[in-house]
């Protein structure tokens, strides 16, 4: 292999939008199992507002986190979505992920959103799919998500990969 083949090949993205999921109040929970425990999380409602996409997810969807079993706070995140744009469009949205949430960071704050996203790691990666010939685009690309724990639930900026 000559790392010299691969100099040209770089990473760039642009930012498409930054997103805030609310869960519902009305969610199942944690379900146990000898795999590790996996939590379900409905979606309430949210938004999504950038550059590119602007409009509301769509009440309905879910997170089924699985929760690691090795006893840290980590997370692989798997979520499915319908976002309604600004003009009309529904986009299918599904992600997996990673969040890790260091112990330590864990047990001085109980509340997560007064975290500093910057102390852990919370990262996704979505895929979209739509027929809306004006957002054809989405279905062709991928993308990527830095998260974040807010005051109602959860909150992402996506970019696509160029």
């Amino acid at each position: 292999m000559n790392p010299s083949d691969y100099e040209s090949l770089e990473l760039h993205g642009d930012w498409l939008c930054d997103v805030e999921l609310v869960p519902s109040p009305d969610s199942p929970g944690t379900i146990e199992s000898p795999w590790g425990a996996t939590s379900i999380g409905y979606i309430e409602s949210g938004e999504f507002r950038g550059p590119v996409l602007n409009g509301r997810v769509l009440p309905g969807g879910g997170d089924w986190p699985s929760l690691s079993i090795d006893g840290d706070n980590s997370y692989q995140v798997n979520v499915r979505a319908v976002w309604e744009t600004h003009d009309g469009a529904r986009i299918y949205v599904q992600y997996y992920g990673f969040i890790d949430v260091p112990a330590q960071l864990a047990g001085e704050h109980s509340d997560l959103a007064a975290l500093d996203p910057s102390r852990y790691y919370f990262r996704t990666a979505p895929t979209f799919r739509t027929g809306d010939t004006r957002y054809l685009w989405l279905n062709k690309i991928l993308a990527v998500g830095i998260g974040r724990f807010t005051t109602t639930g959860l909150g992402y900026r996506i970019y696509r990969i160029n």
